[in-house]
């Protein structure tokens, strides 16, 4: 019944960790792409703006009025807290792990310095330094304001977490390894030897 959420900043590694885990532990990952479809398909229509979360606080601001905002963070609330009544599963982004506080879950942050995450941001999105730059502080102050407009919460304050992992110290590897270890540890699950054809695990 295990739940592990990871918040990150972007260019951490978070595209690569967080599958990473779940492939290893036989869990899902569910990311914001998935349960931005499911909340779609739940009937709320979204606005123009293509993601609610980390956006900028004018946008932000001009959703306070909107009735689309308050369906769709019910029906995000009530996806999440499906998933976590299911357990074994990788929540990444999206505050799931603020919905979810009441639960038995693992709270993750991700953050790395800015060389790393410059470099990654450059590589993933194909982009120049300076384009990347801009994009990394845009998402740094939109995840800020997204965190403390719903949730009423400083997101880079550690101890709103369980674990606050630094992967340009660790590495992409390392990080992988240590989260796996830390959700092992914590529920007490046995290493599973896998069927290939299948990716179902054996025992």
């Amino acid at each position: 019944m295990g739940i592990l959420c990871v918040c990150r900043q972007i260019g951490a590694g978070e595209t690569t960790i967080a599958s990473a885990v779940a492939n290893e532990l036989g869990w899902q990952c569910i990311d914001r792409q998935i349960l931005d479809r499911q909340v779609e398909e739940t009937g709320v229509t979204l606005p123009e703006i293509t993601h609610f979360d980390e956006h900028a606080p004018s946008m932000i601001e001009s959703w306070t009025q909107s009735r689309d905002v308050e369906r769709y963070f019910s029906a995000l609330k009530s996806i999440c807290e499906s998933y976590a009544k299911s357990g074994e599963v990788v929540l990444v982004g999206r505050g799931a792990g603020f919905f979810l506080r009441d639960r038995d879950a693992l709270h993750v942050r991700l953050i790395a310095d800015l060389p790393f995450r410059l470099k990654r941001v450059m590589e993933i999105r194909w982009v120049t330094e300076r384009r990347a730059r801009e994009i990394i502080r845009e998402s740094d102050r939109d995840r800020a304001a997204f965190h403390r407009r719903f949730f009423d919460v400083d997101w880079n304050d550690p101890i709103q977490y369980d674990m606050v992992l630094p992967t340009s110290r660790t590495g992409i590897d390392e990080a992988i390894k240590l989260l796996v270890a830390a959700v092992r540890s914590r529920w007490q699950l046995a290493d599973r030897v896998w069927d290939a054809p299948t990716g179902h695990p054996i025992s």
